[in-house]
């Protein structure tokens, strides 16, 4: 059986300056192995984007519960799942000119999951996000953000042309949907240049069935326990309005991990690492002694490796030439 938890809570930074929230999301379930869900986060800058926001998550996943089967093909879902999209964008339009406004004002990211029983499909656009618990027990990122080389997000208005539809290629027990925000504090800086480069301990608390036990607890409790922490979360992580929604099955069986993938990393370590690692790339000249010397270690070490595959073995006669008389 699949259960669900969503939450939605307006930023601090939102809060001090006024403004709406502009995040949204919504789930749907279409019996005990469908689920469909979406979260929206409309563009700060833009004055109606949390109404963007809104109908975008609630438009693309009523029309997804409406159109998808268990019984239709991967081409098929993800036909309705583009489908969804623009017709999420035809609603935005709809609104804005039945509003007197600009269009250019309603403008907003769309992530969607359809998990059924362990198979996922999703659609992507702009720089909100979907994590997966596949049935190995690997907490895995399955679409990147959409921003441009400046750092500016592509939005739904963008259309087919930047959208990002799939199937995941792994079985899967848990999809985590998130806003930026929400979504980075899973990759900090330290750690997205190491072999796993999500931060795990953090995954599993949000989306873990053996962290969340929400058989047991229920949808509300968990929702009441995520809650609290998010709105912990210090400012100086996210400011931003926060947004998660989680679809998961703990009826499937999860194969686990080494203990040490889900173990807690050592920042200080990995702060250490990446701040040398940055400083040598930022004042190259300050390291260029030390680089001359392990350049000057590895050739001598290149040397005496062929001299000694040059030596001849113990017993063993040297050439002719080299014979005395």
């Amino acid at each position: 059986m699949i259960y669900a938890y969503g939450i939605t809570q307006q930023g601090t930074y939102h809060i001090k300056h006024d403004l709406v929230c502009q995040d949204a999301h919504k789930i749907v379930k279409c019996g005990e192995r469908l689920a469909v869900a979406a979260v929206a986060d409309g563009l700060g800058s833009e004055e109606h984007s949390d109404i963007a926001s809104r109908l975008a998550a609630e438009v693309s996943t009523a029309y997804c519960a409406e159109q998808i089967k268990e019984d239709l093909s991967e081409e098929q879902i993800l036909t309705i799942i583009r489908d969804s999209f623009a017709l999420a964008q035809s609603r935005i339009e709809q609104a804005a000119e039945a509003n007197g406004h600009e269009l250019d004002q309603y403008d907003t990211t769309l992530s969607l999951a359809v998990l059924m029983h362990d198979t996922l499909y999703y659609g992507q656009s702009g720089d909100s996000g979907i994590v997966a618990l596949t049935a190995d027990g690997l907490y895995q990122k399955v679409v990147e953000q959409q921003r441009d080389e400046e750092g500016r997000v592509y939005p739904l208005y963008f259309g087919d042309d930047k959208w990002v539809f799939g199937k995941y290629p792994q079985p899967v027990l848990s999809v985590f949907l998130a806003t930026d925000g929400m979504l980075e504090i899973l990759f900090p800086v330290y750690i997205r240049t190491e072999p796993v480069s999500i931060y795990v301990a953090l995954a599993r608390y949000f989306m873990g069935p053996d962290s969340l036990h929400i058989e047991e607890c229920g949808e509300d409790a968990v929702r009441e326990k995520i809650a609290a922490f998010m709105r912990s979360i210090p400012d100086a992580q996210v400011n931003d309005d926060k947004t998660v929604v989680v679809l998961l099955d703990p009826d499937i069986e999860m194969k686990m991990q080494a203990p040490e993938y889900y173990a807690e990393p050592d920042w200080p370590a990995l702060r250490r690492k990446y701040e040398e690692a940055w400083r040598r790339a930022a004042y190259p000249h300050l390291f260029q002694d030390e680089k001359e010397a392990e350049d000057a270690a590895e050739d001598n070490a290149a040397d005496a490796q062929e001299a000694e595959a040059a030596a001849p073995e113990a017993g063993e006669e040297a050439p002719a030439e080299e014979k005395q008389e």
